[in-house]
Parts: structure tokens; C-alpha cells; sequence
């Protein structure tokens, strides 16, 4: 008997659900952090490499964790740029949803008028066709 696995795992399924803002501020925190951490220690690198010249495989593996944190931040950063473009996106999108729906409103309401102008010209006009009919 097979056990019931999801197919997703429970983390991707919460990140799914998230709304746009929320990712946004997640990948926004995450990548400015991740990116103060990354010149930090590069800093750090730097400095031990002038202080202790001799070192140079400590430099070398501070030099490519600075390195490895700033490309991980800029990462999440850009992720929170696209996410802010989408929500900017779907605001726009939404506005004209709305404004197209007040329009459709409008034409159905003059649609509705038009229909009721001309059965009033028709109920006015069957007697008129019905004593026509009775003169032939």
C-alpha cells in the first residue's frame, strides 16, 4: 500500500496561495538583506586580504560567499521588481475591467429604453393595423 503523497510540497503550495504583495515584500526584504550581507563581508574579505596577505584560501572562500550572497540578493530583488510590475499590471487591467463594465451597463440600459420606446409604438400602432384590417 502506497502511502498518499502530495505532489507538491507543502511550502510551494503556501507560496502559491501568497497574494502579489506579499511576495513582493518577502523577495524585497530578503534581497536588500542578502545584499548588505554580501558587501559586508566582502568588505570583510577585502580587509582580511590586506591584514593577512598569507591567507589567501580564507580570502579566496570569503571572497566567493560575499560574491555568492550579493548574486542571491540581486536575484530575490529583481523577483520583487517583477513582483511590483504585476501587481502595477493588474491594478491597470482591473481599472479598465471596471470601466468597460460601467460602459456595458450604459449601452444596456440605452438598449433597454430603445426596447421599451418602440413597444410603445408598437402597442400604439396595432389598433390602428387592426381596424384596417376590419375596413377591408
Amino acid at each position: 500500500m502506497k502511502p498518499d503523497i502530495p505532489k507538491k510540497a507543502p511550502g510551494q503550495r503556501l507560496i502559491k496561495r501568497m497574494s502579489l504583495q506579499n511576495k513582493w515584500i518577502i523577495c524585497l526584504v530578503l534581497g536588500l538583506v542578502l545584499l548588505i550581507l554580501g558587501i559586508t563581508s566582502l568588505a570583510n574579505a577585502i580587509y582580511r586580504k590586506e591584514t593577512q596577505p598569507d591567507n589567501f584560501a580564507i580570502w579566496f572562500i570569503m571572497w566567493a560567499y560575499s560574491v555568492v550572497l550579493i548574486v542571491v540578493g540581486f536575484i530575490f530583488y529583481g523577483q520583487a521588481v517583477r513582483f511590483k510590475l504585476l501587481m502595477d499590471i493588474n491594478k491597470k487591467i482591473n481599472k479598465q475591467e471596471r470601466e468597460l463594465l460601467k460602459q456595458i451597463k450604459k449601452v444596456n440600459r440605452l438598449g433597454e429604453i430603445l426596447r421599451q420606446k418602440e413597444d410603445k409604438k408598437t402597442k400604439a400602432t396595432e389598433p390602428e393595423k387592426e381596424k384596417e384590417k376590419e375596413k377591408k
